[in-house]
């Protein structure tokens, strides 16, 4: 396995889903995201948790390229950072004023973040069959 570019990809993605997660969003993007429903269903919800996928296709596109991302415990870091970014990218909208930490946001960021990690862990344990 070769050691790759480094963590720059990994916090290159952190960086820009906690921006995306902290720009002011006008009124009229916000309203027409949160009052979009399908069904009774918010869609940004759906973004929400398609967001943290991005986790696991960086995490496979590592891995196809043969990219270790940390020397020790690379499974356990790398699943720590996608979890505690859901909670981060939603509780550090506290710290600025045009921001709302709202707390099905959340529990939307943790389905996402599930999902990454259940298609991570699966990446990961077939990966290592074939090996």
């Amino acid at each position: 396995m070769q050691k790759g570019p480094g963590n720059l990809p990994l916090w290159a993605l952190v960086a820009a889903l906690l921006t995306l997660n902290l720009i002011p969003i006008g009124s009229s993007s916000s309203n027409s995201l949160s009052s979009s429903k399908l069904a009774t269903f918010r869609l940004d919800y759906l973004v929400h948790s398609f967001t943290f996928l991005a986790y696991a296709w960086l995490w496979v596109w590592g891995k196809i390229k043969g990219y270790q991302w940390f020397a020790h415990f690379e499974l356990p870091i790398y699943i720590a950072i996608v979890l505690l970014s859901a909670f981060v990218f939603e509780y550090a909208q506290l710290l600025v004023p045009w921001r709302t930490f709202n707390p099905m946001d959340l529990y939307y960021n943790l389905i996402g973040a599930s999902l990454a990690i259940i298609f991570i862990l699966i990446s990961h344990f077939t990966s290592r069959e074939r090996s």
